[in-house]
């Protein structure tokens, strides 16, 4: 099967703006006994339904490496003709997500090897006028982009003209499995009432300030519901507003299917939690809220260009009576291959492992994102946790290796990488473009431990990133102190972590008076030059091994020269520049310069006394206690059962306040002015540990470890 020999890129006139809508039209005809195969891509996404079968999904790409789908349709067509009717929608604009690049879809069809329909100048493309289009639509996040506005009331558009868009072919296949779309997920419809609105400008605050009125309470009506549930709103009020619980964090489309008297508008919110006695539909100018306006009789409607984070959905239905057949989400989780179970006698870790899974499957969807109800961007950071913990968890490759090549891909003029991949953002992160050095060398490791062969080929194609990346740090170093000041322009951001002192500042550039050498930077780029030299080792490179070694070892002996404080017996994080005040204390800073090699003797002693709380350190967050805890293994004997009972209790609290996932930080939905995420990738760490230390593959059951580390049980 040759491709695009015959597709075309097109697009529909007038129509190529942001967050736009259109439909193109395709037939064809299959012949009994034929396999009926589609190739497709498409800026920014893709849904159509052929059968009962829907088909949704663009991989996250470039315009400079545009990626296609290859869609098995054969049992989904019936013999004789078919009609496929391919819906795309256009982002046209940044995100964290996703770049604003030129719309554009192309297809061609096959039946066997032989193409019998593709997209070009006579294909029938129209405007999906039933969406509102355009970027007076509100954000849903200023990283996830638009929400949305659907009007089932308002008929099909007539055909505009096609226009051919010119844009690169699509090079490759997709590197990953396509997500499994489930069913309607279970549901219960556990509150209902009525609701009458205090006004807002978008959708989140109409929901979030009106006013509720509660109706019947604490009954169980479980969704989807055969019959339906009829509910009907009070006397005076705007309508009816019911609440749903899935049971538990999930990601997914937006499912309704409602049946109305008459014509009516519902708004559907979603949220992680109750904290609000409502799902939290707005919070800092975002809106976690979308809207639909249903025809009278009965609406099905599932909306395939948005996935939603959340366990809770509350609708709003302008209506004096609505019967509610469905209201949720149909799942869209990443098929894993593999899966590992672990059992240990104390059930609170057993636990803290499973949940620990679920919090990374449901932050993997086309790459690995952060969180899925707030922002699904790709960071090396927070990725770098999940693919440590995924190999261990689910002995899984291939995801990782796409989004280190989504990540090495977005290298920028001034050697960093993108702070998301493959988006385009206005401002990136230093040490996070550092800790990519050792995540390609981790890939590298696990990818002899998981195949029985490391996957050097790839390695030795992002190498020319890698060393962009070391050869600008290393290019930044001050001559008189070795160390790396922190970045002053505008466009970088001096993150460490979200604690007091180490988040940095986006607001500006930083004065000559406030540059400091950054202890976290010097650290995350010296082990990174380590990990970039360790690769170079096991690619045949031993010349550049030796270079970016010593430059290592000599970054080390300044930071453990220059950080050290006497009285504290801890490292700073920071030194003034210009004055040489060493100022903050902090366990992430003390565990980067353990997990670099640059303590030794005496003050590696001290370092990690201090990471056991008894030095008054800031603390380490749940993301980034992986150093901390990295950090005092280095002597299990003495600090494993510290490791482990600081992960009981971390962990453990997360559990009695009913986490489904692991939290972005301890604070939970109260964290970021109330906008925290209950379900973070980077709260995943504690599957390194028990996998590292505390398992055994028990051989009578495939895929089953059991806990061997008596300071666990």
């Amino acid at each position: 099967m040759e491709l695009w020999k015959n597709g075309r890129w097109i697009r529909a006139e007038g129509y190529d703006g942001v967050n736009a809508y259109t439909d193109a039209e395709a037939s064809f005809v299959k012949k009994p006994g034929q396999r009926i195969t589609m190739a497709v891509s498409v800026d920014t996404n893709y849904a159509f339904e052929l059968g009962a079968r829907l088909f949704f999904g663009q991989y996250a790409d470039y315009p400079f490496d545009k990626v296609y789908d290859v869609l098995d349709l054969t049992d989904a067509a019936s013999d004789g003709e078919n009609r496929i009717t391919i819906r795309c929608w256009h982002q046209g604009d940044d995100s964290s997500t996703v770049r604003g690049e030129e719309a554009g879809l192309i297809f061609e069809i096959f039946a066997d090897d032989a193409c019998i329909s593709a997209s070009g100048p006579d294909t029938l493309i129209r405007p999906v006028t039933a969406y509102a289009m355009g970027p007076g639509v509100e954000h849903v996040s200023g990283q996830l982009g638009y929400t949305f506005h659907y009007d089932a009331r308002i008929p099909e558009a007539e055909p505009v003209r096609t226009f051919c868009a010119d844009k690169p072919l699509p090079a490759r296949e997709r590197p990953v499995r396509k997500l499994a779309l489930g069913e309607d997920e279970p549901a219960v419809l556990t509150v209902s009432g009525s609701y009458s609105e205090r006004g807002g400008d978008t959708v989140g605050k109409r929901m979030q300030f009106a006013a509720l009125t509660f109706g019947e309470q604490n009954v169980t009506r479980r969704l989807p519901s055969q019959d339906g549930i009829l509910l009907q709103s009070g006397e005076g009020e705007d309508g009816i507003f019911a609440l749903i619980d899935t049971g538990r964090e999930n990601a997914g489309l937006l499912s309704l299917d409602v049946e109305v008297p008459e014509d009516a508008e519902i708004l559907a919110g979603w949220g992680e939690h109750l904290e609000d006695l409502r799902v939290r539909a707005y919070v800092g100018g975002r809106n976690f809220c979308a809207s639909y306006y249903a025809r009278a009789g009965r609406n099905r409607f599932v909306h395939p260009f948005r996935r939603l984070g959340m366990r809770y959905l509350e609708l709003h239905i302008r209506a004096k009576e609505a019967r509610i057949f469905y209201a949720g989400i149909r799942t869209t989780d990443y098929p894993l291959e593999h899966e590992t179970a672990f059992t240990c006698a104390d059930s609170l870790h057993t636990r803290i492992f499973d949940v620990s899974k679920r919090t990374l499957l449901m932050c993997m969807h086309e790459h690995y994102e952060d969180c899925p109800w707030r922002e699904q961007a790709l960071y090396t950071m927070d990725s770098r946790n999940q693919m440590l913990c995924g190999y261990l968890a689910f002995r899984e490759l291939d995801f990782p290796k796409a989004s280190i090549r989504l990540m090495a891909q977005s290298i920028r003029e001034d050697n960093m990488l993108e702070l998301c991949s493959p988006a385009r953002v206005s401002i990136t992160i230093p040490s996070f473009s550092a800790i990519f050095l050792t995540q390609v060398y981790e890939y590298l490791i696990y990818s002899e431990k998981i195949a029985g062969q490391p996957d050097e080929a790839f390695v030795r194609e992002v190498l020319p990133v890698l060393r962009r990346v070391a050869d600008e740090f290393i290019r930044r170093r001050d001559p008189e102190t070795g160390l790396i000041p922190c970045f002053t322009e505008r466009k970088y951001w001096n993150f460490y972590e979200w604690q007091k002192g180490l988040d940095g500042s986006i607001s500006g550039s930083v004065s000559e008076d406030d540059v400091t050498f950054d202890a976290p930077l010097c650290a995350f780029v010296s082990f990174g030059l380590r990990s970039l030299a360790d690769t170079l080792d096991r690619v045949g490179d031993p010349e550049g091994a030796a270079y970016y070694r010593r430059e290592h070892v000599s970054l080390n002996e300044a930071v453990n020269r220059s950080f050290w404080d006497e009285e504290r017996g801890a490292y700073a994080s920071y030194i003034n520049r210009k004055t040489g005040n060493r100022f903050h204390f902090a366990e992430l800073t003390n565990a980067l310069i353990v997990y670099a090699d640059a303590a030794d003797g005496e003050r590696l002693d001290s370092t990690l006394v201090g990471l056991t709380g008894k030095s008054g350190l800031l603390p380490a967050t749940l993301s980034h206690c992986i150093f901390k805890y990295d950090a005092l293994m280095r002597k299990p004997g003495t600090y494993a059962r510290f490791v482990f009972s600081d992960i009981a209790r971390q962990w453990g609290y997360m559990l009695e306040h009913e986490a489904t996932t692991f939290w972005e930080t301890i604070k939970g939905a109260r964290d970021f002015g109330n906008a925290g995420s209950l379900c973070h990738g980077w709260s995943a760490v504690p599957i390194r540990f028990y996998a590292e230390y505390a398992m055994t593959l028990d051989s009578s059951v495939t895929g089953l470890y059991e806990c061997t580390m008596k300071q666990l049980c």
